[in-house]
Order: structure tokens, then sequence, then C-alpha cells
């Protein structure tokens, strides 16, 4: 896949997550009331079939489930450095066209106060991996300008290599 210029933009490669360290496994199974060797396999359970990619700026977790009789991917995006992410909206298209493909739609959830997780500076995609498949929201024609002057007066699109 090809990626417009961007001087700061590498494309994403496979990693390899080692092993839980032995103390993190040992707090799970405390926080749990479990074993060692359950909250071990918890973790595994959980890690089954989640793939890890990493560029020079991001680390991405990429878990497929079922939903609605389709396959979706979730897609958990942080900062390598573990910063927060001060959004660079062209990035987290990138990533999604990367790894789950240019044609499939993906959201992000503001949830309800009751359901927010906000810990470690990460971020969720939640992709539909079907290529066909739209929301029933959002823009139905492609309007992109990539030069300063934008298609709407009185705005401006930064280009994009920058």
């Amino acid at each position: 896949m090809s990626y417009p210029t961007d001087k700061n933009w590498q494309p994403l490669e496979p990693a390899v997550v080692p092993e839980p360290p032995a103390e993190l496994v040992a707090q799970a199974a405390k926080a749990l009331n479990i074993t060692e060797e359950e909250a071990r396999q918890r973790m595994a359970d959980y890690e089954e079939g989640t793939s890890y990619w990493l560029n020079n700026m991001y680390q991405v977790q990429m878990r497929p489930f079922a939903w609605m009789d389709k396959q979706w991917v979730h897609l958990n995006i942080r900062r390598r450095d573990g910063k927060a992410i001060f959004r660079d909206w062209r990035h987290f298209q990138w990533i999604k066209n990367q790894l789950v493909g240019p044609e499939c739609e993906a959201v992000e959830l503001y949830p309800a106060e009751s359901r927010m997780v906000d810990s470690n500076n990460k971020y969720h995609l939640w992709c539909c991996a079907d290529p066909t498949f739209r929301f029933p929201l959002g823009m139905t024609d492609r309007d992109v300008d990539y030069t300063q002057g934008g298609t709407t007066a009185g705005t401006k699109q930064r280009p994009l290599n920058q």
C-alpha cells in the first residue's frame, strides 16, 4: 500500500509481544482472586487472534471480533512513548487503511460516562472488515484537497507533506 508523503509517517510493521512479566501475572491473579496459572491462561485467551503492529510513532493492538453477522476489528492505538496523542487524523486513517483496508469504515466512540475508559492515553477505532459496509452516518461523497486553499472559501488545508 502506498501512502501520501508525510515526513513523520512510516508504515506499520508486525511486532512480537513477549510473554507477560511475572509481576503483571501476579498482580492480575491477586486482583481477580485466582491463581497465577489461571491469570496467565486468561491473558492468553484475551490475546487469542490479536496482533501487534509498530512504526516509528505508534503501537497498535489489532483484535478481530464478530458482531451483527459481520467481522469487525478493534484497533487500540497508542504512542510508543506513552504520551497523549495530539491527534493527526491522517495517521489514524492510514493505520485503519493499512491494517483493515482502505474501503473499510471505522468509528471512534465517545461513550456514555458510565462506560468511559480513560486510563492510559490509548485511542480506539472499531472497524467493519467488510469493505462494502457503510455506516448510516457520515459523508456520502469524497472531497479531498491537499492544497493550502481548500475547497471552501476562507478555509485552509495543511499540505500533505507536513
